[in-house]
């Protein structure tokens, strides 16, 4: 009779139920081996510069060297000389010419005497220095703002404002007082001149 043992290994090689948790072992850490490349390899980068520049000189001179023609030299010096040469007459041209011109055109409209156009004026700011004055009028003239230095005494003290204008139109008077605000200045409407 066989024994028990043997009638439950008939078909497996190893006896898996009696057998307890194992424990792993932890390998001690290897340093792995990498494939560690150069970044920059010499010989390479060389080779790849000089073929590059050649595929460049190619390509520059190659539609030139396949163009070339079979003529010789003395051909074409021949061919340039009987090509006419140009002349250019423009200055001849002007002096010649008479320009008709009617000057009434441009003449501005006829004013009555008596009626002066409104105009308006606005103060940009006012200081006590005219250096600051007058750097600030040349800021405001590059701005396209037509700007003018005003000098006053105020309790027998010289003030020097700097005055915008004039302004024919509200709608220009109003585009500079946008420009200055938006130059951070605190503009003030001076008196309409009628």
């Amino acid at each position: 009779m066989r024994s028990q043992s043997a009638i439950y290994n008939c078909g497996m090689p190893k006896d898996f139920a009696g057998r307890g948790r194992k424990t792993t072992r932890k390998r001690p850490a290897t340093k792995r081996k990498t494939n560690q490349r150069p970044l920059f390899h010499g010989p390479s980068f060389s080779f790849g510069a000089i073929v590059g520049a050649g595929l460049v000189i190619f390509a520059a001179y190659a539609p030139e060297w396949l163009l070339q023609s079979d003529k010789p030299d003395s051909q074409q010096v021949a061919e340039i000389e009987q090509t006419p040469k140009l002349e250019y007459r423009f200055p001849e041209l002007l002096e010649e010419a008479e320009v008709q011109s009617n000057p009434d055109i441009y003449a501005p409209p006829a004013q009555d005497p008596d009626v002066v156009p409104s105009s308006y004026h606005i103060q940009a700011a006012s200081f006590r220095d005219v250096a600051d004055a007058n750097e600030l009028r040349a800021n405001l003239i590059l701005k396209n703002l037509p700007a003018a230095v005003d000098a006053t005494q105020v309790n027998d003290r010289p003030w020097f404002r700097v005055v915008v204008g004039p302004f024919g139109r509200k709608v220009e008077a109003d585009r500079a007082m946008t420009e200055m605000r938006k130059m951070l200045l605190t503009p003030i409407w001076l008196n309409k001149h009628n």
